[in-house]
């Protein structure tokens, strides 16, 4: 399905599937996604909900070559944290470029397991693995 394919309710009416925005860079066939430890608290995935945040983030850390933003959905995400980034317990939304290690900023971030029940619903994991 395409990711610009609306799906359908119950009721019948389109709905457009969660959108986000990740940094990632494709090096030797594979996908690496940006995680980060920004809070001091444990790797991350960073994602953004808007692209232009993502792209302001991308251009002040000044990563290097390859990296750029990527519009993603909320099953995909899932699938990225159950997969490549099986290591990465959180996601942290929207973060501030500029936040390192230690910072004393309230990130808003959420478990790779709440967020992937929030996602999926009663569907479970295995809908996207």
């Amino acid at each position: 399905m395409s990711m610009d394919a609306p799906t359908r309710t119950g009721a019948g009416r389109p709905v457009r599937p969660c959108r986000y925005w990740m940094i990632a860079n494709h090096r030797c066939g594979e996908m690496e996604v940006l995680t980060e430890d920004l809070d001091g608290r444990g790797e991350a995935l960073v994602v953004f909900r808007f692209e232009e945040e993502a792209g302001m983030f991308l251009w002040l850390r000044d990563l290097g070559g390859g990296w750029e933003v990527r519009e993603t959905t909320a099953g995909e995400l899932v699938s990225v944290l159950y997969g490549p980034c099986a290591n990465v317990g959180r996601i942290v939304f929207d973060p501030l470029p500029g936040i390192g290690t230690g910072a004393s900023v309230d990130l808003e971030r959420m478990d790779r397991e709440d967020f992937a029940r929030t996602v999926m619903g009663d569907r479970g994991f295995g809908a996207v693995l």
